[in-house]
C-alpha cells in the first residue's frame, strides 16, 4: 500500500506540474505564416501582377510576414546599377553608381563590414573609391537587406523576417551594425543563412547581446543541423520561435493535401509558431493564384487544429518552484527502492540503494541530477506495472475477458506515469524550445523491456535447465527475428531518429492523422499493447491452470512462451513512457496519443485473443 500510496502521490504532483506547462502552451497559439521575398515576386510577375497587390492577395489568406535575405555588391553589378573598375599600382577598385541611394547603402555596408579601411570612404560625385581588398572579396560583400523590398513589405503591412550568413572574419562590431541596420529596416525576426549562425564561434555572444537590445527574436529552423543554432537555444531561449519550412523537392514528393497535413502538423504538434511556405509547384498557367490557394489551404487546416494566424512571440517559462521538483523527485524514490527489493535480498545494499536514491532526488536541485532522477522515474513505473501485473495473476484470476482487461488497465496507468513524471521535471523553457532535451530516450525505452523479460523467465521457467538446454534452429530463428525488431526500434526510437518510415507506413499514418484526434505510435496500438494483452491472458491462463513453477519441478508448459510474449508486450508501455519524452511536443496531444494507443492497441488485442483463447485447454481452478 506506500508503494501505491507513492504512486499516487507522484502521479498528482506530476500533474500539477504538466498543469503549469499547459497553461504556457495554451496561451502561445499564434503562428505565422511568411514566404521569401523573391519567391512571391517570381510567381507574381510570371502573371504580371505588381509585388504590392500579390502581397494584399496573400495577406488575405494569412501571409503576415516576409522573409528578406542579405543581397550583396554583386547583385549590383551584375544588374548594371553598379561599374566595378580596378586600376593604378597599388591597385585601387572604385564603383560608379547609377543610384545615388546605392551608393549611400553600399558606403555603409562597407564601413560595417571593414571598420577603419573603410572609415575614410567619401565619396566623389558618383565614384565611391573602395577599401584595398580583392576585388572577389568585394563582390561577396553584404550590402544588409534591399531596402525597397523592406519599404514594400512595411507598406503592406507586413513584418520581415531578416536572413544573413555569416561570412568570414566576421567581428562583434560588424555583427552588432548590421543587426541593427536590419532593425531600422523593419526586422522583427532574425533567421540564419547557410550552415553557420552569423558571429558563430567568437561573436556569437555579440550577437545574442544584438538581439536583445534590437528587440529581434531568434528563428531556430527545425530539421536543420546549423553551427551555432544550439548555443543561441541554450543561452537566449527566451528569444526562440522554432521555424518550420520545406524545401521545393521535398514538397513535390507530397499531394497537396499531404503538403497542407504537413505545415498545419508542425504548427499543432511540434510547436512550430513560424511555417516558411515555399510553392507546391513552379509549373501552373497561373503559379501565383496556385500558391496563394496553397496558402489559404495551410491556413485554414491550422485555424481548423486551434491555431491563430497572428504575429509570433516565444514561448514563456511555466517558473516552477524548485520544492516542486525536488518534491516529485522524492516521490519516485519508494517505487524506485521497491523495484530494487525485488531483485535484491540483501538488507545492507537495499540500504546502500535507498540512501543513493534519496541523494539522487535531493540532487535535482541541479540540472545533472534532474535528468538522472528523471531517468530513474522513466524506467521504474513500466517495472512496477509488471511487477503488479504478475502479483494480479497469482493464479487464483480465470482467463476471463474482464479479467485481463483488468490486469491490461492495471499495467498501463502505472507504466505511464513514468512518462507523467519526465514531463513533470523536464518543464522549463529550454526544454519547450529543443535547447535542451530527455538525452536518455533509448535507455528509458530498452531497458526495462529486458529487465521484465529477464523477471518473467526467471519467475516462470527453470531458467538454469533451460540455460543449459541445447539451442533449436526454431529458436535461433526466433531469437534473430527478435533481435532485428529491436534493433529497428532503437535505430527509430529518440528525438531525432535517422531511420524513416517505410512508404506503407506513411500511407498507414496519412489515414490515421485524417480520422483520428493524434496519430497513435505504430509500434504500440499495432504490436506492443496486443501482445500485451495476449501476454495477460496467456499468463492469467497459465497461472490458473498449473501449479506454481519452482526449480525443483522444472518448467510447465509454455512458460518460456508467455514470458516472451510478455517482454514483448513492455515495448508498448516503455513506448508510451517515450511518447511523454518528446517535451517540445504540446504535452496534452502526447497524453492523448498515449491513451488513443492503448484504447486501439487494446481493441486490436481483444480481437485476437477471443479466438486464440479458445484453442487453449480450460483452465482448471
Amino acid at each position: 500500500m506506500w508503494v501505491v500510496a507513492s504512486i499516487l502521490i507522484t502521479t498528482l504532483l506530476s500533474l500539477y506540474s504538466i498543469y503549469k506547462r499547459h497553461q504556457v502552451e495554451s496561451a502561445n497559439k499564434a503562428v505565422s505564416l511568411t514566404a521569401e521575398f523573391e519567391n512571391i515576386e517570381a510567381l507574381a510577375s510570371a502573371e504580371g501582377i505588381p509585388i504590392d497587390k500579390a502581397f494584399a492577395q496573400l495577406k488575405a489568406q494569412g501571409l503576415n510576414s516576409v522573409v528578406l535575405s542579405e543581397s550583396f555588391l554583386s547583385e549590383l553589378t551584375t544588374t548594371g546599377r553598379v561599374t566595378m573598375s580596378t586600376a593604378g599600382t597599388p591597385p585601387v577598385t572604385s564603383l560608379t553608381f547609377v543610384n545615388p541611394e546605392d551608393l549611400i547603402r553600399v558606403q555603409r555596408a562597407m564601413r560595417i563590414r571593414y571598420h577603419d579601411l573603410a572609415g575614410r570612404l567619401v565619396p566623389r560625385g558618383n565614384v565611391l573609391v573602395l577599401p584595398p581588398v580583392a576585388p572577389d572579396i568585394l563582390r561577396q560583400t553584404s550590402i544588409g537587406l534591399d531596402p525597397v523590398q523592406a519599404a514594400e513589405a512595411k507598406k503592406a503591412g507586413l513584418s520581415v523576417i531578416a536572413r544573413f550568413s555569416n561570412p568570414f572574419g566576421v567581428s562583434a562590431q560588424t555583427v552588432g551594425e548590421t543587426l541593427a541596420w536590419a532593425k531600422e529596416l523593419g526586422t522583427t525576426v532574425f533567421l540564419p543563412q547557410g550552415d553557420q549562425v552569423l558571429g558563430r564561434r567568437e561573436a556569437l555572444g555579440a550577437m545574442i547581446e544584438a538581439l536583445k537590445l534590437d528587440n529581434i527574436l531568434y528563428a531556430s529552423p527545425e530539421f536543420t543541423k546549423l553551427g551555432g543554432d544550439e548555443d543561441v537555444l541554450e543561452k537566449a531561449p527566451e528569444l526562440v520561435i522554432r521555424l518550420h519550412s520545406a524545401q521545393v523537392a521535398e514538397l513535390d514528393r507530397l499531394s497537396p493535401a499531404d503538403a497542407v497535413d504537413r505545415y498545419a502538423k508542425a504548427a499543432r504538434e511540434r510547436n512550430m509558431r513560424i511555417l516558411l511556405i515555399r510553392p507546391l509547384t513552379l509549373g501552373a498557367d497561373q503559379p501565383f493564384q496556385s500558391f496563394t490557394e496553397f496558402f489559404k489551404q495551410i491556413n485554414t487546416q491550422v485555424r481548423n487544429e486551434g491555431g491563430a494566424i497572428a504575429e509570433p512571440h516565444p514561448f514563456k517559462d511555466s517558473n516552477l518552484p524548485k520544492a516542486l521538483l525536488v518534491l516529485i523527485a522524492l516521490s519516485i524514490v519508494p517505487a524506485a527502492f521497491f523495484v530494487c527489493t525485488s531483485f535484491v535480498q540483501k538488507k545492507l545494499v537495499l540500504q546502500i540503494v535507498l540512501g543513493l536514491l534519496t541523494l539522487l532526488a535531493l540532487a535535482s536541485v541541479t540540472r545533472t541530477g534532474l535528468h538522472l532522477i528523471a531517468l530513474v522515474g522513466s524506467m521504474t513505473y513500466p517495472i512496477v506495472g509488471f511487477l503488479a501485473l504478475d502479483d494480479f495473476a497469482d493464479g487464483s484470476r480465470k482467463p476471463t475477458l474482464a479479467n485481463i482487461l483488468l490486469g491490461y488497465v492495471i499495467v498501463s496507468l502505472i507504466s505511464i506515469v513514468g512518462g507523467l513524471v519526465v514531463a513533470g521535471l523536464l518543464n522549463e523553457l529550454k526544454f519547450f524550445v529543443k535547447a535542451d532535451e530527455f538525452k536518455a530516450v533509448k535507455l528509458s525505452v530498452f531497458l526495462p523491456i529486458l529487465v521484465v523479460g529477464a523477471y518473467f523467465f526467471w519467475k516462470l521457467t527453470d531458467w538454469r535447465q533451460s540455460l543449459k538446454s541445447p539451442i533449436t534452429w526454431g529458436a535461433a530463428a526466433l531469437g534473430l527475428v527478435i533481435l532485428t525488431t529491436l534493433g529497428l526500434m532503437l535505430a527509430r526510437t529518440g528525438n531525432d531518429s535517422g531511420v524513416g518510415a517505410s512508404g506503407g507506413e506513411m500511407l498507414l499514418r496519412n489515414l490515421l492523422d485524417r480520422y483520428l484526434y493524434v496519430r497513435p505510435r505504430t509500434k504500440e496500438f499495432m504490436f506492443g499493447h496486443p501482445i500485451l494483452v495476449i501476454a495477460i491472458g496467456m499468463l492469467l491462463w497459465i497461472r490458473a491452470r498449473f501449479a506454481p513453477v519452482t526449480s525443483e519441478e522444472g518448467p510447465g508448459p509454455w512458460a518460456g512462451w508467455v514470458a516472451l510474449l510478455v517482454m514483448l508486450g513492455a515495448i508498448g508501455e516503455t513506448s508510451v513512457v517515450n511518447t511523454m519524452c518528446h517535451l517540445h511536443i504540446p504535452v496534452m496531444l502526447s497524453i492523448a496519443r498515449a491513451f488513443e494507443g492503448l484504447a486501439l492497441g487494446c481493441i486490436i488485442g481483444v480481437v485476437l485473443w477471443v479466438p486464440a483463447s479458445r484453442l487453449l485447454p480450460k483452465a482448471e481452478a
